[in-house]
Parts: structure tokens; sequence; C-alpha cells
């Protein structure tokens, strides 16, 4: 799967009628601003490869715009996610995860995204019905992107197997563990 550009805008104007206290009364246009201002800072953990939750930029978005809404900010990522769908599948993908369920070849994600791991099993399991995935791991859940090791580590504990009978399998080599 890949992760597409996001129109934050459509997030926003999902969310924007669960506001219940904007004493600035910011416009969409307004919040779209200071959203690509303040989640701009975040780039710099990314380069860094660490990841910091989605729910947690949105936290400071609001605070500091003094908005309040309505809903936890669980479910304002929620909205986000699903307003403006983020993932496109790789072509064969579904053929592959059938072929190894097939063959009973355990199946699991390690997926560097700043929504929560159960956001992404939640869509996997809408484009994938049929996936045997063992667990779903972000990004966003360990503070820490591939290729950091501790990743992947989290990836073989979880598995309970040895990392010498995994196979890791990317649509990016330079994600590897390093």
């Amino acid at each position: 799967m890949n992760y597409k550009e996001i129109n934050i805008r459509k997030g926003i104007e999902a969310y924007f009628p669960y506001i219940i206290s904007n004493p600035h009364n910011y416009s969409i246009e307004e919040i779209e601003k200071q959203d690509d201002e303040i989640f701009g800072i975040f780039d710099l953990c990314r380069e860094n490869r660490f990841e910091i939750p989605v729910k947690n930029k949105l936290r400071l978005l609001f605070d500091l715009l003094e908005i309040q809404l309505s809903i936890s900010l669980d479910e304002v990522a929620k909205i986000e996610w699903e307003e403006d769908p983020v993932i496109e599948t790789v072509n064969h993908a579904a053929d592959l995860l059938h072929w190894l369920n097939g063959a009973k070849i355990r199946t699991a994600v390690i997926s560097n995204c700043d929504y929560s791991g159960n956001l992404l099993q939640e869509k996997l399991n809408k484009i994938f019905p049929e996936n045997q995935f063992e667990f779903v791991i972000a990004s966003s859940d360990y503070g820490v992107m591939k290729p950091n090791r501790y990743i992947f580590q989290a990836g073989i504990v979880k598995s309970g197997l040895e990392a010498k009978d995994i196979w890791y399998v990317g649509d990016k080599v330079e994600l590897g563990e390093k």
C-alpha cells in the first residue's frame, strides 16, 4: 500500500460541524492555514524518523486556536482518516495476500503512519477483507519510524519468531532495518 497526500481541507470540513467553541471565529480556510503551519513543524521529527501521533498534532492545533469540539481527538482523527482516504493499494497486493494465506505464510504490517494502528487496521480490513494479519504496527503507536531497528524488533517480538525466520517485504528498499 502507498500513502498519498492528504487533502486536509476535506477533513476540516467534515469535523467543522463538531466545533462547539471557536471564540476567534476561524474559518475552514484559516484553520487549514494554521494546520499546515503547525503540522509543518513536525516534519523535522519525521526527517529524523520520529513519529508524533496525529492526535497530538490536533491537540496542539485546537489548543492554539482555542477551539473546542464535542467529540474526542480520536474521533476527529478518524473523521479525517475516513473523509480523505490516504491509502492506495499496490497492484496485485490482494492477490499476493491471498496466495500467502493459502500457503499458510504468516503476515503482519509495519507502517510509517501518524494515524493510530487501530485506524490503520480498520482501513486494511476494508481494503483487504480476507487479510490474516497477525498484528499491525503503526509508527505513531511507537514513536519511531522505519528504518529504526526498534520498530522492526517490536515486530519480531510480536511474531514470536527469530529474525532469521522473517521476510520483510516493502515498497521502499531504503526503509529496511538500519
